[in-house]
């Protein structure tokens, strides 16, 4: 267990001019919202060489403005096909989370928003190639048992919600359902882009976090560096985000939450999500 003392916060740094030259590699940090993404988050924020800012959430605006062909077309009556279109939204995005990586001195970034596992495809088709992806997993019924802990108390954002609005009997098995739809977009992104992603699940790294995080920063080709282990020594820039990460102090497992279900509800959540967590390799 690596004890840290608790994480520390200041406002976002002030981005004041624009620069296209040179982008930063991109990067972003993929998970379902509670699976563990803003403690992940301030680990490589905690590198030299990684900025990774507060969820951005715009490029789910851009993502649905592409995904509109009507768009597309009349975009064309003025020159700009798919192609040029494709290059100024790279420009206008990158732009922004280049010149904020550079203002913290550092030379690429990550961006960690959960509800991009919507936007994924559009994530690919403007940033490319070159785009790296972390996978983050958590067991589905831990994810919504900790998911049900904060609904009604207007901290639930995205997709998530909207589930128990369709499914008002158990907003347990509603967030089930969220994580396994999630988690299957997930999967087939990265069936697509095996090369490009790397999958890390919570329960490893939050347990044995040096043994489990060395590889990831293997593949991101970065030193490892062991500060990053003690996160909360480190500035942070607070944003959109859960509340209760801040409290850090330590890295603490938060596991079998969901054992405590009444048996009747457990079986019916199994039934719901028990092929995906077969796929991720979780007990059903």
């Amino acid at each position: 267990m690596v004890e840290t003392p608790p994480v520390k916060e200041r406002t976002i740094v002030r981005v004041v001019n624009a620069s296209e030259d040179n982008p930063c590699r991109p990067g972003f940090l993929i998970g379902v919202y509670r699976s563990g993404t803003t403690l992940l988050r301030f680990i490589l924020d905690s590198h030299p060489n990684i900025a990774v800012p507060p969820e951005t959430n715009f490029l789910t605006t851009l993502s649905e403005f592409w995904d509109v062909e009507w768009n597309r077309k009349g975009l064309q009556g003025v020159g700009v096909d798919e192609e040029i279109l494709r290059q100024r939204l790279r420009r206008f995005a990158g732009s922004m989370l280049d010149d904020y990586t550079r203002a913290k001195g550092k030379r690429r970034w990550f961006d960690k928003t959960p509800s991009y596992i919507d936007s994924l495809n559009f994530i690919d088709a403007v940033f490319g190639v070159d785009t790296q992806y972390i996978m983050l997993y958590r067991h589905g019924l831990d994810v919504a048992a900790s998911l049900a802990t904060v609904h009604g108390a207007n901290e639930l954002a995205g997709p998530a919600i909207r589930y128990t609005e369709e499914y008002e009997r158990s907003p347990r098995l509603a967030f089930v359902r969220y994580w396994r739809d999630q988690c299957e977009k997930m999967l087939a992104f990265e069936d697509a882009h095996h090369e490009q992603c790397f999958r890390v699940y919570y329960e490893q790294y939050v347990t044995e976090p040096e043994y489990y995080l060395k590889p990831l920063f293997k593949f991101l080709g970065e030193q490892w560096e062991s500060d990053v282990l003690n996160f909360s020594n480190q500035p942070h820039d607070f944003g959109l985000q859960d509340h209760k990460v801040v409290e850090t102090k330590q890295f603490k497992p938060s596991l079998n939450n969901y054992r405590s279900w009444p048996q009747e509800e457990l079986a019916e959540a199994r039934e719901i999500a028990g092929p995906t967590l077969e796929k991720l390799g979780y007990t059903v």
